[in-house]
């Protein structure tokens, strides 16, 4: 699977990565794939990773329980709870 573009997602306690096709943070069109879902964490270490790699990376948040592959993402991270715990991962 050749990743491009992914996009660390903070949801609550926990992080996923997600893997998709544009970097569009509306709720459709964005083609995602959850590559990871863990701690915070190990997935700010896999998407440094991607980075690290050529992969372009981008953080969003989404404050709802659930799968969250299809929900509205917010790129504004200092609304997000839990925000002091995070630690930057965009690359490129």
């Amino acid at each position: 699977m050749k990743v491009k573009k992914a996009v660390i997602v903070y949801q609550g306690g926990i992080a996923n990565v997600f893997k998709v096709q544009c970097l569009n943070m509306a709720n459709f069109g964005r083609g995602a794939k959850r590559l990871i879902q863990g701690t915070i964490r190990e997935c700010e270490a896999f998407a440094r990773g991607l980075g690290a790699a050529g992969v372009v990376v981008r953080e969003a948040h989404c404050n709802m329980a659930g799968d969250i592959v299809d929900a509205l993402w917010d790129e504004n991270l200092e609304s997000a709870p839990y925000y002091k715990l995070f630690r930057t991962c965009k690359a490129n």
